[in-house]
């Protein structure tokens, strides 16, 4: 059996809260014969909502043969209402007041139990003693509990011969806001025997119910759900054990549609009990969308949509969005946490008070239902590890390329990278645009033009390409090309995307000094959508053919994000501006080693999101840093090799306000507990790295990369990791 409709794949916990105003003082118990009874209690899965709801405050009008109000576990539970009846005319067992038990029999230690056990029955007696409805007595009930305000739900389980007065009537008691829930009929047919005319005007108003077995199958008398089939659904109704009209202590058994029926209209109370303010409309999707699915999978013509769950439908559904401090922006939760690339992803766990907020978060699904759920099992943390397309593309070997010769100053370099992995290794296609449409996508087509003039201008245009290529150069040194961690030796204040858009401009004014203007533009949705605009100068200084410094500022402002954090979700900012400025060196020794190191400091402002967990950002510090060696032609022509320490960027220093959404108060307002927060992480993480590669012939290529990290994400939250790559590289 599957649920069709689970909670956001982002929660793995989350608890109904009870804002109806009832008092649980307590539940049914599962192993009393009260509740063992009656086996339908069990099949329907009632017992997670009897944790937070009971049906209190809803009236359900029960139009069938009247009830025996003087029953006691009707006690307290009829409504009297003129111009319908509470005695029970059926003298074969009491088919009305059957009908009511099986909705509202009280929590009393005996007999049996309701499913909506706190809900109220208004009985309006319209059927004979053989549970049959003429026209002009259908109508009329069903009109007289159209007029009543205090009706939800209208529940209809007589049999009857459908006229258009009577089909009217339904229609319009939904057209003023009533459920109906209606029985499927007993006649052992492909179709219920509520006409089209009726059913076909339901529009998410009106339910059909067919009786399950406790095999759970169809009982063989009732009518299946046929070309009914998206607005049925089934229930038990076969031995159901309820309260009787012989006397004021009887009980008796039924099977059918009609009993099955109670059940999807206790069901209906209990939602509404919880959430008043939900339409008729919302309550049917919501007891379809959690149905367990029965027969051939998804609706069908036996079963419909399945039988009912009722500890589904008072979960959650759809996405949840959760917002602090009563604003009326919604936000979802378990997307994404802040910045990794910041530090600050997991700035809760050194927080007791934070963490402890965040263990009973509000929130609410997509029928503004609210929850409790424990927001620190469901936050999704966006990673930096490095993966194995990020190592390709620094070797510049997972696509095919085709470099043009524009001119003596211009060049022109286009790549494609294939879906299909076997072209990874075998290159079966020296041209890279010969690809079929649906194996090449727009991310994976790049392009970089450059230009070199004798006047010592220059310039570089990439699109899509890493933020940090073309950013990281250190005299003729590209970090890039050579550590799978360039970024952290002072590019990563230029975006944190996967893919940017850039241009950089270039002036040689001698052979010591040299300017470099750059802009970079990320516009990257294949993760976390990370949107951000950079701007670089960087001046450079070479006082000696083996030496040469680098000094940068830059800024950068992101959209959405924040250092590399979240576009969206209960953590995200609306956008964020930093300043950086960084120092880079380098040094030749030996003639075959280049000793380098980098150091860069930003400060970043942040403007919070409506409605976001994280408000009133003080300003904030970060800071990045790395040094390391590269030596070429060392043991064969033209080989390389290099070892590296970096600290990638993290924050140094700020706070922020944690406002988390706890509960709501009496009007439904959001009450909010605040906590101040350090951004700045527990600890510092350390990356080391070493490569070599060497050519084995002019097409081939070998090369090794090992990395290790100490104290990832700069938190003991993740354990240090190691990763290898070996990679052969061949060209055609």
């Amino acid at each position: 059996m599957n649920v069709k409709s689970v909670l956001s794949k982002a929660v793995t916990a989350a608890i109904l809260l009870g804002l109806s105003g009832q008092t649980l003082s307590a539940t049914p118990d599962p192993t009393s014969a009260e509740f063992l009874n009656q086996w339908g209690l069990r099949a329907i899965n009632v017992l997670p909502a009897w944790s937070n709801t009971t049906g209190s405050g809803i009236v359900v009008a029960t139009l069938d043969t009247g009830v025996n109000a003087s029953h006691f576990e009707l006690a307290d539970k009829v409504i009297s209402v003129a111009g319908g009846s509470t005695v029970d005319v059926d003298g074969g067992g009491g088919h009305g007041t059957s009908i009511a038990g099986v909705i509202a029999a009280g929590f009393n230690g005996a007999g049996m139990i309701g499913v909506a056990y706190d809900s109220r029955i208004l009985p309006i007696g319209v059927a004979d003693s053989n549970r049959f409805a003429n026209s002009n007595s259908a109508t009329a009930g069903i009109n007289l509990a159209a007029s009543r305000g205090d009706v939800r739900i209208i529940s209809i389980t007589y049999a009857t011969v459908f006229s258009e007065p009577q089909n009217s009537a339904i229609i319009n008691a939904m057209n003023a806001g009533k459920l109906i829930v209606m029985r499927a009929g007993n006649d052992s047919q492909a179709n219920p025997d509520v006409p089209p005319s009726v059913y076909n005007q339901f529009n998410g108003r009106g339910i059909i119910v067919g009786a399950l077995g406790g095999g759970n199958n169809l009982i063989s008398i009732s009518n299946k759900a046929g070309a009914a089939a998206n607005v049925y659904m089934v229930a038990p109704g076969e031995g159901i054990y309820t309260p009787g009209n012989r006397c004021n202590d009887c009980f008796t058994r039924w099977t059918g549609t009609s009993i099955a029926t109670p059940h999807v209209a206790g069901a209906a109370a209990l939602i509404l009990s919880q959430n008043p303010g939900l339409s008729s409309q919302e309550v049917t999707e919501i007891l379809f969308n959690s149905a367990t699915d029965l027969g051939a999978p998804g609706v069908d013509s036996e079963y419909g949509h399945g039988l009912l769950n009722v500890g589904a439908a008072l979960s959650a559904q759809g996405d949840l969005d959760s917002s602090s401090g009563g604003s009326s922006a919604a936000l979802g939760v378990g997307i994404a946490a802040l910045a990794v690339g910041g530090g600050i992803a997991y700035f809760w766990n050194k927080n007791k008070k934070a963490k402890e907020n965040l263990e009973k978060t509000l929130v609410f699904d997509s029928y503004d239902r609210p929850y409790i759920m424990n927001l620190n099992q469901a936050l999704n943390v966006q990673k930096s590890a490095p993966k194995l397309f990020d190592v390709m593309n620094m070797f510049d070997r997972q696509t095919r390329s085709v470099g043009i010769d524009m001119s003596e100053n211009l060049s022109l370099t286009m790549h494609a990278r294939t879906n299909n992995p076997t072209d990874y290794v075998f290159l079966k296609d020296s041209d890279p645009f010969l690809e079929a449409d649906e194996q090449v996508r727009d991310e994976d087509l790049a392009m970089k033009m450059a230009g070199n003039f004798k006047n010592g201008l220059s310039f570089n245009l990439h699109h899509n390409y890493a933020p940090s290529s073309g950013f990281d150069n250190v005299g003729d040194l590209s970090l890039s090309e050579n550590f799978i961690w360039s970024s952290s030796y002072g590019s990563q204040y230029m975006g944190f995307g996967n893919l940017s858009d850039s241009l950089s401009l270039g002036y040689q004014a001698n052979n010591k000094l040299a300017f470099k203007l750059g802009a970079n533009r990320v516009e990257d949705n294949l993760e976390n959508g990370q949107s951000s605009n950079a701007v670089m100068l960087q001046g450079s200084y070479a006082p000696t053919d083996n030496s040469s410094v680098s000094l940068r500022v830059n800024n950068l402002y992101e959209n959405g994000n924040l250092l590399g954090g979240a576009s969206s979700g209960a953590f995200s900012v609306s956008n964020a501006n930093t300043t950086a400025v960084g120092v880079t060196g380098k040094y030749k020794v030996f003639d075959k080693f280049s000793l380098f190191a980098s150091f860069t400091g930003g400060f970043t402002n942040v403007s919070e999101q409506q409605g976001s967990f994280l408000q009133s950002f003080s300003g904030l510090r970060s800071q990045s840093w790395g040094t390391g060696v590269i030596g070429s032609s060392l043991f064969r022509y033209n080989d390389r090799a290099g070892f590296a320490i970096s600290s990638p960027l993290r924050v140094s220093n700020g706070k922020a306000d944690l406002v988390v959404p706890q509960s709501l108060d009496g009007s439904r307002n959001i009450v909010s507990d605040s906590t101040r927060v350090t951004l700045a992480p527990e600890g510092s993480e350390l990356d080391f790295e070493a490569f070599y590669r060497m050519n084995l012939s002019h097409r081939t290529q070998l090369g090794t990369s090992v990395t290790y990290r100490s104290i990832p994400e700069n938190t003991s939250y993740v354990g240090d990791g190691m990763s290898v790559f070996t990679t052969i590289g061949m060209r055609f």
